[in-house]
């Protein structure tokens, strides 16, 4: 026995648009995040807190990971953990 084909016309999709990636507003938390973030040492929980970011250091760190740069934290016994991103 043979398979029967369907003889009924498929409809085809129509071709999805090309998305044009709107340019966004800098956020000037994010900026000032970014500032401390890349200074020689870096920046702990306190001045983030200080800049007005008063969420976990880690979230502050993937906003910079989104922008490209690379993080690391740093913890000296006795001291306060430093997080720190530099340009990859």
């Amino acid at each position: 026995m043979s398979a029967k084909k369907s003889t009924k016309p498929v409809a085809k999709k129509p071709a999805k648009k090309a998305t044009v990636a709107k340019a966004r507003k800098p956020n000037a938390l994010h900026e000032k995040l970014i500032k401390l973030f890349t200074r020689p040492n870096g920046a702990t929980v306190h001045d983030t807190m200080e800049a007005g970011f008063n969420y976990p250091a880690m979230a502050a760190l993937r906003i910079a990971e989104r922008r490209g740069l690379k993080v690391t934290t740093k913890k000296v016994p006795g001291e306060l953990t430093r997080y720190i991103a530099k340009r990859a």
